[in-house]
């Protein structure tokens, strides 16, 4: 989230972003082009396609190229040909004296090119057009069906088997930890001038000023490491490398340095390297399992929640690898440990995400909604979703770190010890030497 400015007023203490990364070490620039469409192994592989404007073009791409074909002609069409010629051609004495067909045109037969009038003609309707058409987004229905298809099933999926979704086991107690009171929201530390303030900025069209002007309101003072508009770029494709790599409007995770080298990096086996660490930026978060999507002119509620089901798939998938290092035997508990939230036009959603296993052992990931709350309405409204927003990060957070605890303690066990039979007294080291996060020191002497 961008440094809102320091403010005079005691109940914007809890606003300010002094704990919050400087904005200019990490250029948001990680945005890549979309491409026009999706690979056509994409359209092979969908179970069913959906009826979309990038559908339509891939029909159209693929029509134009068996259309443009000419059919291969076999040896035997060759010689009929010339024997027909040497005879003279066909015998057309039957159309002598024949009337011209009714309504004929006097033209030729028209050509496959248009011609320059009809480009023309065809270029000022575009022109006219395009002003007022939407771009389309990736995230439409057919990436839909190709998350499911993945195992990726957005919130309230309809199985065709009439399976339920499931709910994470431990929904109702996230809900009693995203409802407990904060004291940064008392009536002294934001009175209603300060909802009055959050309501004047909510008013804007632009996405980036919702996320640059709004969102800091809503999250306050955190000292949680955060980051936004980066691709994961290094993180392990959810869809088979067939789709757009997720860039969240904003994320959540732990630094870089609280994680064991052997569990981070790419090269030690077993690593998980491109499941955790999203971007190849050295300051930025890794192991994410917060994430916050807003998309006021990018495509609206159905863009947002889309991308909030690929954001939570990757951090629930980040939190399980954590959560299982070392295990040979991966388990799967039904809680929820990563989260996500949408804010368009004043209402806030929070999501809990989760991974069961399929009979086969495969993961899938499932969505649930935890909250919904309408900011605009009145202070009390605004106190009730901030609070839900502020506690679903800090919970976060404390799944997280609990985690990299337990796998950098797992990371330690594979240091080589010292034979058994020999006598082993302990020396204490200089502080901080050799130390990996989670790892105490071992330094020994042979007697």
């Amino acid at each position: 989230m961008a440094s809102a400015e320091h403010r005079k007023r005691g109940y914007e203490d809890d606003l300010s972003q002094k704990h919050r990364p400087d904005r200019k070490k990490i250029k948001s620039t990680s945005r890549v082009p979309v491409p026009p469409n999706f690979s056509p192994e994409f359209w092979d592989n969908l179970s069913k396609v959906p009826l979309t404007r990038r559908a339509l073009r891939e029909l159209n791409r693929r029509n134009s190229s068996s259309h443009g074909r000419d059919p291969a002609t076999s040896v035997a069409d060759i010689t009929n040909r010339a024997r027909l010629a040497r005879q003279g051609g066909p015998d057309l004495r039957h159309l002598r004296g024949c009337p011209e067909p009714h309504g004929a045109s006097c033209t030729t037969a028209p050509s496959r090119w248009p011609s320059r009038q009809t480009i023309k003609s065809t270029e000022s309707q575009a022109a006219g057009h395009s002003s007022s058409s939407k771009s389309t987004s990736v995230y439409d229905a057919a990436f839909e069906q190709h998350m499911i298809d993945n195992g990726i099933y957005p919130e309230n999926y309809d199985h065709p088997n009439g399976r339920m979704t499931p709910e994470p086991d431990n929904l109702e107690q996230l809900r009693a930890e995203f409802s407990a009171p904060r004291a940064s929201l008392s009536p002294s530390q934001f009175p209603d001038s300060a909802f009055r303030d959050f309501r004047k900025k909510d008013r804007a069209v632009s996405g980036s000023t919702v996320k640059d002007n709004v969102i800091p309101i809503i999250a306050g003072n955190a000292d949680i490491p955060n980051e936004g508009g980066l691709c994961f770029s290094n993180i392990e494709s959810m869809t088979e490398e067939t789709t757009v790599r997720a860039v969240p409007d904003f994320f959540d995770g732990a630094r870089a340095g609280s994680i064991h080298g052997r569990i981070r990096n790419a090269g030690v086996d077993g690593n998980l390297n491109h499941l955790i660490i999203p971007t190849n930026h050295a300051s930025a978060p890794v192991a994410p399992n917060f994430f916050f999507e807003t998309n006021v002119a990018g495509g609206g509620v159905d863009v947002a929640l889309q991308q909030t089901v690929h954001d939570g798939a990757i951090g629930t998938r980040a939190m399980h690898a954590l959560q299982n290092y070392s295990i040979k035997r991966p388990t799967f508990d039904g809680n929820a440990y990563t989260y996500s939230s949408t804010y368009l036009y004043g209402h806030l959603k929070l999501f809990a995400h989760h991974s069961t296993a399929t009979p086969d052992g495969l993961p899938e990931y499932h969505m649930t909604q935890v909250g919904a709350y309408s900011l605009t309405g009145n202070r009390d409204a605004f106190v009730e979703g901030a609070t839900a927003f502020r506690n679903a990060r800090d919970v976060a957070q404390r799944h997280r770190d609990s985690f990299i605890q337990t796998a950098n303690t797992r990371a330690c066990q594979f240091v080589d010890a010292p034979p058994e039979p020999e006598t082993i007294l302990p020396v204490v080291a200089p502080l901080g030497a050799g130390r990996e996060p989670g790892c105490e020191v071992n330094h020994s002497t042979k007697l």
